[in-house]
Parts: structure tokens; sequence; C-alpha cells
């Protein structure tokens, strides 16, 4: 009697806490479907995201969750690339894309949007921090960061 008991509370314990688990993931999921468009750039030079390399031209920037946006550009060129919130004391009146610049490679380094003082930061890949070092080493090289207009998106 009391196995039989316990294990009808253990399932029904399993199944609740199923059903709590899908029902906090189904949003998520959704959300992760349809990414919101939060703008457009066109990027002159070719560059490093924390994952990849991707070439120079127009892209379209896609948050698809909290921490995780999607580069479209032409043909085959996406990257996704993980982010944190980085705050900046003055909120920026025009949208831009922030590039650490070690010679002739750039990183993807932040993205702000116009009217919001809290932007998404990008964490420094290894190679990125390989090239600070050489820089560190030789200081002849032409350093420092390239900020690119945004181009807002008509959300639909």
């Amino acid at each position: 009697m009391k196995n039989t008991r316990l294990a009808s509370i253990l399932s029904s314990s399993l199944i609740a806490g199923a059903l709590t688990i899908s029902s906090l993931a189904l949003p998520q999921f959704s959300s992760a479907q349809t990414p919101t468009p939060l703008a457009e750039v066109n990027i002159p030079f070719d560059f490093q995201t924390p994952n990849q390399s991707l070439p120079a031209g127009h892209y379209r920037v896609d948050v698809e969750s909290n921490h995780l946006i999607l580069l479209r550009g032409a043909g085959s060129a996406k990257g996704f690339v993980m982010t944190n919130d980085v705050i900046n004391k003055r909120t920026p009146v025009r949208g831009t894309m922030v590039f650490d610049r070690f010679g002739d490679k750039y990183y993807l380094r932040q993205i702000w949007t116009a009217g919001n003082s809290t932007g998404i930061e990008c964490p420094k890949s290894r190679a990125e921090k390989q090239s600070i070092k050489a820089m560190q080493a030789s200081l002849n090289q032409d350093l420092g960061p390239v900020e690119l207009a945004l181009n807002t998106v008509a959300q639909h």
C-alpha cells in the first residue's frame, strides 16, 4: 500500500515538474524562432566575432535571445554571437557598432542602439587576446576602436 502511494506521489510530482519545465521552455523556444530585427549595417572590412571570421558587406543584426545575436550577411555569411549587457553613462544619440582594431584586424566589440543606454558587448576571443599581446610587444601598429552607424530596421 505504501509503495503504490509513494509511486503515485512521485509520478504526479514528475508530471507536474515536466509540465512546469515545458511551459517555461516554450516561450523561449518560440521567441528563438522569430528573431527581432535590431538594425542593418554596412561593414567595409572583414571582421571577427569571438567564434568566427566574417567578410565585409551589408549585415542585418537580429536579436535571437537576451544574450544571442545573429549577423546575417549576403549569401552564406552569417554568424551567431554570444553577448553580455553593457551600460553607457551617456545615452547614444545614434546606433553604432563598435570594433576593436589591431593593425588590419577588426574585432566586433559592442552594439549600441539610439536612445538606449544599455548595449551589448562581445567577449574577447582568443585571437583578439593574441592580437593585444602582439600589439603590446610592438606599439607601431594602427590601433583604436572603430564605430559604424546602424540603420534601424522597421519591425513588422
